[in-house]
């Protein structure tokens, strides 16, 4: 892959595995909007940051949280002390929506907020749903590259 080899390597944990419950969670949780199942893993998530380590959840962009009415990441993760340092701008279709091929050759569509502060802070992690290609959490890891951050950015999501 192209992008590997131009970016660092992420190092990635996630709790689940994409398989068929996984898919229907998914569905039903982001495609049909059914906010309660939020709470479902939440025992599940024990991130316990670190000193000088920050959480920054994947946030949706602006067009699919009017849809919902929810942010999908921030429900899954918002039991945690989160710091929502990235912007995700419209893309011109939803990830879900691509094959491999597609998802791979997605633009940037990341930028991180102009008052963030990265004095003190040597590890990132990145908060996300689901993980399929990667795409997205390597392009959040690069806007805070791009906006300074020189510390150590690592990635979890709820499923992979």
């Amino acid at each position: 892959m192209r992008w590997q080899q131009t970016e660092p390597l992420l190092h990635h944990r996630a709790l689940f595995t994409y398989n068929t419950a996984m898919k229907a969670f998914i569905q039903q949780y982001k495609g049909l909007g059914d906010y309660q199942l939020h709470a479902a893993f939440i025992s599940e998530i024990d991130l316990n940051p670190a000193r000088h380590q920050v959480l920054v959840p994947i946030t949706s962009e602006a067009t699919h949280y009017q849809r919902r009415g929810f942010d999908p990441v921030l429900g899954l993760f918002a039991h945690l002390p989160l710091q929502q340092w990235l912007v995700k701008h419209a893309t011109d279709r939803p990830q879900a929506s691509k094959n491999r091929r597609e998802r791979l050759a997605t633009p940037q569509s990341f930028t991180v907020k102009g008052d963030v502060d990265f004095a003190g802070i040597n590890h990132v992690r990145l908060l996300d749903d689901l993980y399929t290609t990667g795409r997205t959490l390597y392009h959040a890891a690069a806007a805070l590259r791009d906006a300074g951050f020189h510390g150590t950015i690592t990635s979890f999501s709820l499923i992979r």
